[in-house]
């Protein structure tokens, strides 16, 4: 990424009003006016005129950076209300603003979208208007506003045109929810632009949804089926869960790069589920450790989660297997002595206490190596898990055959001697559990 060259020279608030609406005045009577269809369906004209680049403000309120800006709070880096609108005129706050959206702008998506800077870069010159309130700040146009302001700073003449920028100012009476609308509409849409990373879109769903939109009425604005617009607002739950209980950093979101299918999985495979609530908890924690290691792992977190969440019970069992955990009963509600029972005295089996397993990875620590460990052993368990989820029936002479080919592959001769010792402890437990596992399957048939 370049670094920003760009010295602020912010104008008085007042100055600035005044400035635009005298320009308003002189376009609207030399007939310089545009038609903004996504705004008010385009009923009302807009003004289109010049200012001069140094005089205007980026939008703070903008959803493309709200992600940006609140991993810049939760690093501690500035204060819980620094990018709060009150503070738009503050210089240090549309500086730390025009960064951010400066290294947006030096972002492409593939090899059809080209980034901004470099598009203003070869053609020289501004495409197309900014659209503006009232007061100068911007509403749409804030990344190429950034990028025009960084090309000028270069120095380079070829880029001195962009002293002067053109802009659609929208009316004085223009809303807050008017203004967000029309973001959305410019912006969120999918379509051939630099998409939104998928924490902004589900933050901005989920705000609107706060504002009691409904669900349908937020699909049609971002032009998105609603059953993603649910799952977006679950996903940003999940990850909001993920980042303030589980790594103990709330709303870094700058910390969730390639996370979005696992996200997905964690929304409708997890956060969806009304089955055993307390089960999914455990689960989630399994899933959040994956998550955390994603780079430490050989298979995608999202495959994974998958596995998990397919096949809770089965993980959880060869998870405690496989750490040497014992679970115990899970513990027993004892009946109302009031309720009267016409059915059969036969109680149901108890279930296992599965909490031993989320305890033991809320204890593993700080120590990187130790959790990425543990994430590595969660991998092996969630692909056996899901071996065991396709033919449950088949697994156990699946597992079988293959042990068995795995120690017939075992040839002493090139082993290294100082792997005996562990290896003699393998193999004892092997037959140990060979044993345990024959005389269930003799006391199954009814053997003696």
């Amino acid at each position: 990424m370049i670094a920003s060259k760009y010295q602020f020279n912010l104008i008085d608030s007042t100055a600035r009003a005044q400035q635009i609406s005298q320009r308003m005045a002189e376009a609207r009577a030399n007939h310089r006016v545009k038609r903004e269809y996504k705004f008010r369906s385009g009923r009302e004209l807009l003004a289109v005129i010049e200012m001069p680049i140094d005089h205007l403000l980026y939008r703070l309120e903008n959803f493309r950076t709200l992600s940006d800006q609140l991993s810049h709070v939760a690093s501690g880096k500035v204060d819980e209300d620094f990018f709060a609108p009150s503070h738009r005129e503050d210089l240090s706050t549309q500086s730390v603003q025009h960064d951010i959206l400066f290294s947006l702008a030096q972002k492409g998506s593939g090899e059809s979208i080209i980034a901004i800077y470099d598009e203003l870069g070869r053609v020289k010159e501004q495409t197309d208007e900014l659209i503006i309130s009232s007061d100068g700040v911007v509403v749409n146009g804030n990344r190429r506003l950034a990028a025009m302001r960084e090309l000028l700073a270069s120095g380079n003449s070829d880029f001195g045109r962009f002293a002067i920028v053109t802009c659609a100012v929208l009316p004085e009476s223009a809303t807050d929810d008017e203004v967000l609308t029309l973001e959305i509409e410019l912006q969120m849409q999918p379509d051939t632009k630099l998409p939104y990373d998928w924490t902004s879109v589900a933050l901005a769903a989920r705000e609107l949804q706060k504002r009691h939109h409904s669900d349908d009425w937020i699909a049609r604005l971002m032009n998105r089926d609603v059953q993603e617009i649910r799952r977006l607002i679950k996903m940003i739950d999940g990850a909001d869960l993920y980042l303030s209980d589980h790594l103990c950093k709330p709303r870094a979101y700058n910390t969730l790069e390639e996370t979005e299918q696992a996200f997905i999985q964690i929304a409708n495979r997890n956060l969806a589920k009304t089955d055993n609530p307390a089960l999914r908890e455990i689960t989630r924690k399994f899933d959040f450790l994956l998550i955390e290691n994603r780079q430490q792992i050989e298979l995608r977190a999202y495959e994974l989660i998958n596995n998990i969440e397919a096949n809770p019970e089965i993980f959880l069992d060869n998870m405690a297997a496989t750490w040497d955990i014992d679970l115990p009963p899970a513990p027993s509600h004892s009946p109302s002595q009031f309720k009267i029972s016409f059915e059969d005295d036969t109680a149901e089996p108890a279930g296992k206490d599965y909490s031993v397993l989320g305890h033991y990875l809320d204890n593993l620590g700080d120590d990187q190596a130790v959790r990425s460990a543990a994430a590595r052993a969660v991998e092996e368990v969630s692909v056996l898990s899901g071996e065991q989820g396709k033919r449950k029936d088949l697994a156990a002479l699946k597992f079988a055959k293959t042990a068995q080919q795995k120690l017939t592959a075992i040839n002493l001769r090139y082993a290294n001697e100082s792997t005996f010792a562990e290896l003699r402890t393998i193999l004892t437990s092997c037959v140990t559990q060979c044993l345990a596992l024959t005389g269930d399957i003799d006391t199954r048939l009814g053997r003696e």
